[in-house]
């Protein structure tokens, strides 16, 4: 009995670790940036720029392709304004988050080939609500909002064709 379970605990080490690294790893936050400088980054477009071109800044932090990425054509004070609205449930259960009181123009980008640093971006443009998680500022961050966006936790919108992929 001894020889099977000194076997077992490798593998199960070997799980544990595999389910860790499968934690999305693509949108970590690097250590150098708060939560909502790192929103910021993947999130905030307020200058229109195409999909190829601003997911390489994002890409770049991971030195892989992001999959599937929505960026809001907002200024970070408008999202931070939306953390000001009542509280709903968001969609893992936290009750942080936060729904935009307009639609807002929006950009999602789509991976559709490549390997990083050569990664191709299929866009699509929307008018749509959007709900934000959001948590009390961080060290570094502007104390000029109580809360701060943190996370996109989801984009509303309805189409009458189905779509190929899911928001954010």
């Amino acid at each position: 009995m001894a020889p099977a379970r000194a076997g077992f605990c490798p593998l199960l080490l070997f799980l544990l670790l595999a389910l860790w690294m499968a934690e999305d790893p693509v949108s970590a936050k690097p250590r150098n940036m708060t939560s909502a400088r790192w929103f910021e980054t993947q999130h905030m477009q307020p200058r229109p720029q195409r999909c190829n071109a601003a997911m390489q800044n994002i890409d770049k932090y991971s030195n892989r392709c992001k999959g599937l990425n929505t960026l809001l054509r907002e200024s970070f004070s408008g999202v931070a304004a939306t953390c000001q609205t009542p509280s709903i449930t968001c969609k893992r259960g936290r009750k942080n988050c936060h729904r935009s009181q307009k639609p807002v123009s929006l950009t999602m980008c789509n991976l559709t080939s490549g390997r990083y640093p050569d990664c191709r971006y299929k866009e699509k443009q929307l008018n749509a609500p959007y709900i934000v998680a959001c948590d009390p500022p961080q060290k570094g961050d502007s104390r000029k909002f109580k809360l701060v966006p943190v996370h996109l936790d989801d984009v509303l919108y309805v189409s009458s064709q189905p779509h190929a992929w899911a928001a954010p």
